[in-house]
């Protein structure tokens, strides 16, 4: 048994063909939690569901969570996000703390660079030489210029597909 742990963590991604209100519906059932804390998980930053896992505990909350319509991935575990588990004061099937907080992160050690500076190290940067390229030779085409010669032009005949048969079948 691997003594390496995991934590299962959620973009605010849905399942293809999920409405997201829906998801997000579920997800308050799943979580027992209010829809406003559901909602604070889907502004796109990495949120940490539940963390310090085993592979199989971590596999089945994805797949819990991927029942209720939410994609989520499992990673090694890092101290960087809170859980949200611990946010909620719940885990799936768990009864809610009444004063959890959204999730946080706990430190962040970055910072935006002014308009034009050098991001890298001297060390990180590489020399740049530019090529020297002669494009004396090219021309540019009017707009809605038709570019190609006849000659390297597909030809396509127009076919009738008659699709009156088909039909959608309407998912679950």
């Amino acid at each position: 048994m691997s003594d390496e742990l995991f934590e299962v963590v959620f973009r605010g991604d849905v399942v293809a063909g999920q409405p997201v209100m829906e998801v997000k519906q579920r997800l308050v059932q799943l979580f027992n939690a209010d829809a406003e804390r559901i909602e604070k998980m889907f502004f796109g930053r990495p949120v940490v569901v539940k963390r310090n896992l085993d592979r199989e505990t971590a596999e089945h909350y994805q797949s819990s969570l991927l029942k209720a319509g939410a994609l989520v991935d499992i990673r090694r575990a890092t101290v960087v996000e809170q859980s949200i588990a611990e946010t909620l004061g719940s885990e799936p099937d768990a009864s809610p703390a009444q004063d959890a907080q959204p999730p946080v992160p706990q430190h962040v050690d970055f910072d935006v660079a002014p308009v034009g500076a050098d991001v890298l190290s001297p060390e990180d940067q590489k020399d740049f030489t530019p090529a020297d390229v002669d494009t004396s030779g090219l021309s540019i085409a009017e707009a809605g210029a038709d570019v190609l010669d006849d000659e390297h032009k597909r030809k396509f005949d127009d076919q009738h597909v008659d699709t009156a048969n088909l039909s959608l079948d309407p998912s679950e």
